[in-house]
């Protein structure tokens, strides 16, 4: 606003209160209720004042900054428009100091195998965040949100659901149901896969059968009971449910096929998952006399030490391990605790640490010690 249209607001906001002070000061009782009518009146060219000669920063949103300055006017006649300009002009001349945090980054956590993915909170790193940020603002033009939302029912669900979820409470209607629409057919095909499953599994236990075909035919039921986790269609209760279930499959097929790497690797993960520390102990042991290679467990055997918080034994499991050895998002992880090694080299050397909890009988006591 250039300092025309200021001086015409200054001089109407003047020229209205200074009326109803004449009124207020008439001495004539019944004018009273005519002074606030006069003084409301007179309140919004000041508010429309305040408000233009506030910061950028302190007039949005409109409406409440407008609102804010209206309310200040009506309440406090004098003051209210006083105190908001000498505020303003304060916060002109002495802009606040903004901390700079960018010397500080957070540690890589030690989660091996992820069950969630946060998209919100990261939309600029993956492809699907852009078009997530897309559907998810309101202040988009209704076509181009649902262009969004179609866009995301031809990407993985594991991506999509998450923001799926957050638009099924999106103030317009349409997108509300595109998005339940959309959930809701992946999670009726994925079920239909799973009652399928169950039915073969069901028949071969019927029929008696053992060995691999009943082993494939229970990890396949533990797949797809996994799958509505991996994917976010299990939530709270049922995704404890669901990977409970998961397991109990899990195990029917370890008990046709102890020695396959493939079930146990998928009890560890959902045995870490759940907290099962014991289970997830056994399942490390149990890896470690078979074929498997080591950089398949190892991961996971950290991140048991580090639910455990046996932080030394963290170290010591990564120690044999490379960068390239890993996926690219657990490469940090090794990177911190490499440099960690690397800065105490100079200290006392100490026996490896068992990945054994203290209250439990330590690894070493196996055939082969783990690490």
């Amino acid at each position: 606003m250039d300092l025309a249209s200021i001086a015409k607001l200054a001089a109407g906001t003047l020229a209205l209160e200074t009326g109803a002070l004449t009124l207020l000061l008439s001495g004539d009782r019944t004018m009273y209720l005519a002074f606030w009518i006069a003084h409301a009146i007179a309140s919004v060219p000041t508010a429309l004042l305040m408000r233009r000669l506030l910061p950028a920063a302190m007039q949005r949103p409109a409406r409440l900054a407008l609102a804010l300055a209206y309310a200040l006017a009506l309440v406090l006649p004098v003051l209210g428009a006083a105190g908001v300009l000498a505020a303003a002009w304060l916060a002109r001349a002495w802009p606040a100091r903004v901390q700079r945090l960018d010397h500080l980054r957070d540690a890589p956590k030690l989660e091996v195998f992820a069950l969630t993915l946060d998209i919100e909170q990261r939309p600029d790193e993956l492809p699907a965040g852009q078009v997530a940020r897309m559907a998810r603002d309101p202040a988009r033009p209704r076509a181009q949100r649902i262009r969004a939302v179609l866009a995301l029912r031809e990407m993985a669900p594991r991506v999509a659901v998450p923001t799926l979820r957050s638009l099924l409470a999106d103030p317009d209607e349409e997108i509300r149901l595109l998005a339940y629409s959309i959930v809701e057919v992946w999670e009726r095909n994925l079920t239909a896969k799973l009652q399928a499953a169950m039915r073969e599994l069901e028949g071969l236990r019927a029929e008696g059968a053992q060995g691999a075909q009943f082993a494939r035919a229970a990890q396949q039921v533990a797949e797809l009971q996994l799958e509505f986790v991996y994917q976010g269609l299990a939530q709270g209760d049922l995704r404890d449910f669901t990977m409970d279930q998961a397991k109990m499959y899990c195990r029917l097929a370890l008990e046709a096929t102890p020695a396959e790497p493939s079930l146990l690797m998928m009890h560890l993960r959902l045995s870490l998952a759940l907290g099962a520390h014991e289970e997830a102990r056994e399942m490390l042991l149990r890896l470690r006399a078979t074929d498997a290679s080591p950089t398949m467990w190892r991961p996971y055997a950290a991140e048991l030490a580090w639910q455990e918080r046996r932080y030394a034994d963290v170290r010591q499991v990564l120690r044999p391990m490379r960068t390239e050895q890993v996926a690219p998002r657990l490469r940090p992880v090794v990177r911190v605790w490499s440099a960690h090694e690397e800065g105490g080299r100079d200290a006392t050397p100490t026996a490896p640490a068992p990945l054994s909890a203290p209250a439990t009988p330590p690894l070493h006591t196996a055939p082969e010690a783990l690490v």
